[in-house]
């Protein structure tokens, strides 16, 4: 970091202890930058990013200290409204203030999903008023967040792990110029609404965060993203998909080979495999490396660069693999209308599950529990028949089960994978997911 800058600013070499001492702290492991956030004659405000922002404070506190300055600490708004800025004076009397940040680490996707699971369970479990505004409800629940584990929640018995994550997740969600933390930050204000709502029906005694530890006798496959204990000793799984009112979120979430291992048809995945290799062989793929390298990450680092090079003729093939994957597994559900029953019943609605579990979908205004669950298990158990179907994209699938009415069911087959790793990087074993019930259609 080049500090040169700002030394103008001051007289003489008044800085120098200072600047030693962000030297000494961007080379820490768990700093990831200082940079200087803005400055003028009378104040400089430094940035400081790190994994843990708070014990970075503590440490510069100290360091400042004992180098002779006299430490306060105050809010910046235009910094953080979540943890205060520490701020010396110079001998001339020129200001120098030091915010933090906590260091963006996790996959998006996972933390984005957490922080509609974690909030509520905090919020409702402290009594934390979902009416307030974004910004106060964060800091409500970066103070009310616990160290252990245990009743009654948020952090399982036994799941340190879980804890150590929820910090980093709290840590990493301050509201700041990212919309989509904020959005996520509003749906989890939404859910603590319904969990509001639902215990004046149904009273509450303790809320847990299945992040990664389910509690005690929940089945491991049991999609719910929060716990409910009641009070009488029941408990119930609510699985969180957040979206707009009118988006379809998965339901289904997993890839081909576990779908035809559920069928016992590794035979036809096996065809379905050897179905693929004339097109990799058309990417330049030579039949050793097939043999050998099939499924392998330097194998789809050489597709990726092909793609790089050749990106019509990439997709091209990926397109025709694609339409070969899906018509597999089409083929797969129409091969036995027992079998499909049985793996919609245990895959999707997860009645073989100990704890029961509801679907509350998240929106920017509401949440509210879905009917889709109900509306397949009455058309599952009333279905005479269920054929598959491609539908209207390359990637899309329908099964329709019948008994005089048709319900729909929406499936894709496609990529789920970034970088080299996504389209013909993923190989034969590409996502299969159950989106959506597009309603009912009477049959002629």
């Amino acid at each position: 970091m080049d500090f040169g800058v700002f030394k103008s600013f001051t007289t003489e070499d008044e800085e120098e202890g200072v600047i030693n001492i962000l030297k000494g702290l961007e080379s820490r492991t768990d700093v990831k930058s200082v940079k200087i956030k803005s400055g003028n004659a009378k104040t400089v405000i430094y940035l400081i990013m790190s994994d843990d922002r708070f014990n970075t404070q503590v440490l510069l506190n100290e360091q400042l200290k004992n180098a002779g300055f006299s430490v306060n600490q105050t809010f910046v708004k235009s910094i953080s409204t979540s943890q205060e800025a520490s701020e010396i004076l110079l001998p001339s009397g020129a200001r120098r203030r030091f915010g933090f940040k906590p260091s963006k680490g996790m996959q998006q996707t996972t933390f984005m999903a957490s922080i509609t699971e974690l909030f509520p369970a905090i919020a409702f479990l402290n009594n934390i008023n979902p009416s307030l505004s974004t910004d106060d409800f964060y800091n409500a629940i970066l103070r009310s967040n616990p160290s252990s584990p245990g009743a009654p929640g948020p952090y399982i018995r036994g799941a340190t792990s879980d804890v150590v994550k929820g910090k980093e997740i709290i840590d990493l969600s301050e509201p700041g110029p990212d919309l989509k933390v904020k959005e996520k930050i509003t749906n989890a204000q939404n859910v603590t609404r319904w969990l509001n709502d639902h215990n004046q029906k149904h009273p509450i005694a303790e809320v847990y965060w299945g992040y990664r530890t389910k509690p005690s006798g929940v089945d491991p496959a049991n999609p719910g993203d929060i716990f409910l204990v009641y009070k009488n000793g029941g408990m119930l799984g609510v699985s969180l998909k957040a979206g707009g009112s009118g988006t379809k979120e998965p339901i289904l979430n997993t890839y081909v080979k576990p779908v035809f291992d559920y069928f016992g048809k590794q035979s036809d995945y096996l065809k379905l495999k050897q179905s693929l290799f004339p097109q990799y062989l058309e990417a330049g793929v030579s039949e050793l490396d097939i043999k050998t390298k099939w499924g392998s990450s330097g194998l789809a680092q050489q597709l990726g660069k092909f793609e790089k090079q050749q990106p019509q003729e990439y997709n091209r093939l990926y397109d025709i693999n694609l339409s070969l994957v899906r018509d597999a597994t089409v083929r797969l559900f129409n091969s036995d209308f027992n079998k499909t029953k049985k793996f919609i019943k245990s895959q999707i609605l997860k009645t073989q599950l100990k704890t029961p579990f509801i679907k509350v979908k998240t929106t920017r205004t509401s949440a509210f529990v879905s009917e889709i669950y109900d509306q397949l298990s009455a058309g599952l158990e009333a279905a005479t028949s269920i054929v598959a179907s491609v539908g209207g994209s390359k990637q899309d699938f329908i099964l329709k089960l019948s008994d005089g009415i048709t319900l729909n069911m929406e499936f894709s087959v496609r990529t789920n994978k970034s970088g080299f790793e996504h389209k013909l990087g993923q190989f034969e074993n590409l996502a299969v997911k159950f989106n959506a019930i597009s309603g009912f259609t009477k049959n002629r």
